[in-house]
């Protein structure tokens, strides 16, 4: 086994982790990269915390998927498509929208949570330029993972709303992939938006 410093790519300085992470912050030149066989600068949001939120802060990882659906054909028995047809801009067969997907390591019940809330929910934030001395949740699922999930996540919306799906032809293509930290609480029920 080879032991490498990882250092960033930009400015050459040390970057250490006190976590397993896929996603590396140079906090001397505000630089994040991952490691696929080499280093790559990565585009990513920060999102300011509600200057109201309490003290016990989590920056937690998303993959934000900026995508098109186009839905050739369906059948919905008594209801319609009450997510989809809410959220895509564009016409009733299709448009543009953003898919959140959890970046981090959890269960199913929250992957679905919280991928589901701000896809249909899309969370509204200022941005930062740091993470200001928070922690930050390791990023353990990749931009190609994440891709991939995006089915998963479209088609989980529809099924667990109004009406039964039956049948559903439809394409999605991923356009863009960035990663975003979204500000959250840590509390006795878990975590909620700090936004």
């Amino acid at each position: 086994m080879k032991v490498v410093q990882i250092k960033c790519p930009r400015c050459q300085q040390p970057i250490y982790s006190k976590v397993k992470d896929r996603a590396f912050y140079c906090g001397h030149c505000r630089t994040m990269h991952i490691r696929n066989g080499g280093p790559n600068v990565i585009d990513f949001d920060i999102g300011e915390f509600n200057i109201n939120a309490p003290p016990d802060r989590v920056y937690m990882p998303f993959w934000r998927l900026f995508s098109t659906i186009s839905i050739n054909r369906s059948k919905v028995s008594g209801g319609n498509f009450h997510k989809l047809g809410r959220m895509i801009k564009g016409d009733a067969k299709g448009g543009n929208l953003f898919i959140y997907v959890p970046a981090w390591e959890t269960d199913v019940n929250e992957f679905k949570h919280w991928s589901m809330e701000f896809t249909e929910n899309q969370p509204m934030y200022s941005l930062r330029p740091d993470f200001n001395n928070v922690e930050r949740g390791a990023t353990s699922v990749s931009k190609e993972e994440a891709m991939q999930m995006a089915d998963f996540v479209i088609v989980t919306m529809e099924a667990e709303r109004p009406g039964v799906l039956q049948y559903l032809d439809y394409g999605l293509q991923v356009h863009d992939a960035r990663l975003v930290y979204l500000p959250f609480v840590r509390g006795t029920s878990g975590l909620a938006p700090g936004l």
